[in-house]
């Protein structure tokens, strides 16, 4: 019985450990680099709407959203994660 009781602990910490490596890659961000290169792109292509401040604003939420980062198509553009 002590087995069982041990064998299960293991199994359930195993799962708790892949559950928590799962969810922590599914909200994960782009790299700095990868923000900046998106960024830089966007500041291009809309500079008449990109201030610094949006510049900043841009590579905080890609890196913190990834792909769940929005535009919202203001000027001064504007960028949040996706609720």
């Amino acid at each position: 019985m002590v087995r069982t009781g041990r064998l299960l602990a293991a199994a359930l910490s195993t799962l708790v450990f892949a559950l928590l490596a799962l969810s922590a890659s599914c909200g994960s961000g782009y790299s700095e680099e990868d923000a900046t290169t998106f960024c830089d792109q966007e500041k291009v292509s809309l500079a008449h709407c990109f201030t610094d401040a949006v510049y900043t604003q841009c590579k905080s939420c890609y890196e913190d959203c990834g792909a769940g980062c929005d535009r919202a198509h203001t000027c001064p553009e504007q960028y949040k994660c996706k609720e």
